[in-house]
């Protein structure tokens, strides 16, 4: 039973007085715990506030599992899990809440006949207002900035003081970054970067070219089939001009394993059309303001390994055309250098083209979504 009158600390309630509150409620003291409790206001109310937690969440706390809240000053903090990242939203609520260390509920009290007892609690802070939690997507639009300020250029161009600015591990990435650690690697991996010497960094554009270039030269060089190629070889050929680090981090973006082997037992690979010409449409759009369409869909064409047949439909996220106009053109407009506000992407896309088909917008909008992030 919880007297829920509260009363100052001069006046101290007694058996009799809650006897007496039972009967005036016609209640029977057989129907109730034996444990009453009077609540009584704290002197002092500590700097609380009320954060509200669904069943998930609260079980992360009863396992000991952390939740972190993130964010620099000028940010919106956001809550972290271990894999979810939670916006935080102040709410306001028309009853007052209470906050009252160890009350006890019927769950906590015998249920056996007994004396009576009392037992006193203090409310140590009301409240109007709370937070309130929703999943949303992870912040990640600084973290390809952040690796874009030291590129890797190639081992020669390495500094050997690789603790100051510019280089960053998963812990520092995660003192700028609104994201859960899982959602933090998963980012890292979708944008090719890969660690060295325990530093997450990714390809300088032109580095990146050069050496996909030499690999493809390779490939030719060989007349080894899109689907046939040899990957203890290509590494042993490689590894004079470039890291094995760089090398296994090239393989891994554009190689797929067939399941075949050589005689030697040195397993085949395929290459991934998709991302090649992709990346090498990307690295053409990349030296002019603006391309004319034909001219580039020849350049294009004759710049990926034979075999590979290029598709404007490989550039979603990538590239902006207007076929229709005189001459046609096609310039870059990569997808992950637009902000996330939904009216400023907006902004920009029909800034750069009045009329979209939804084939072509779609790979600009379908991340501004969590449903749909979780769906990809």
């Amino acid at each position: 039973m919880v007297d829920n009158r509260v009363y100052s600390r001069s006046y101290e309630r007694t058996i009799n007085d809650v006897c007496q509150v039972i009967h005036h409620a016609k209640l029977e003291e057989k129907d109730l715990r034996p444990l009453t409790q009077v609540l009584y206001f704290s002197e002092e109310f500590p700097e609380y506030k009320i954060l509200e937690l669904d069943k998930e969440l609260f079980k992360c706390l009863k396992e000991s599992d952390k939740l972190v809240l993130r964010g620099q000053k000028t940010d919106k903090a956001v809550l972290c899990t271990k894999n979810k990242t939670f916006d935080i939203k102040e709410a306001e609520t028309s009853n007052s809440l209470l906050l009252i260390p160890n009350l006890k509920f019927a769950e906590d009290v015998p249920a056996e006949s007994g004396d009576r007892d009392i037992e006193e609690k203090e409310i140590v802070g009301v409240y109007h207002e709370y937070f309130e939690l929703k999943q949303i997507r992870p912040r990640l639009l600084p973290l390809r900035n952040f690796l874009k300020m030291k590129p890797y250029k190639g081992i020669e161009l390495e500094e050997e003081d690789q603790s100051g600015e510019g280089y960053f591990d998963t812990e520092k990435l995660l003192e700028f970054v609104q994201a859960s650690e899982e959602e933090l690697v998963d980012a890292l991996r979708d944008i090719q970067a890969f660690s060295v010497n325990g530093k997450w960094r990714i390809l300088d554009n032109d580095y990146h070219f050069r050496v996909l270039g030499q690999f493809l030269a390779l490939v030719e060089s060989n007349s080894w089939g899109l689907d046939q190629i040899p990957f203890g070889e290509s590494l042993s050929e490689l590894s004079a001009l470039f890291p094995d680090y760089v090398l296994h981090h090239i393989f891994q973006i554009y190689l797929e394993p067939t399941g075949e082997y050589t005689d030697n037992d040195d397993e085949l690979f395929k290459l991934v059309e998709f991302k090649i010409c992709r990346f090498l449409g990307t690295y053409l759009l990349r030296t002019v303001e603006k391309f004319n369409l034909n001219d580039f869909l020849r350049t294009w064409r004759d710049s990926v390994p034979e075999g590979m047949i290029t598709s404007l439909d490989q550039l979603g996220g990538l590239a902006v055309m207007t076929p229709d106009s005189r001459p046609p053109a096609i310039w870059l407009l990569d997808e992950e250098d637009l902000p996330e506000d939904f009216q400023e992407r907006f902004t920009i896309l029909f800034s750069a083209k009045e009329r979209w088909t939804y084939d072509e917008i779609h790979p600009y909008i379908k991340g501004l979504t969590f449903a749909s992030r979780q769906k990809d």
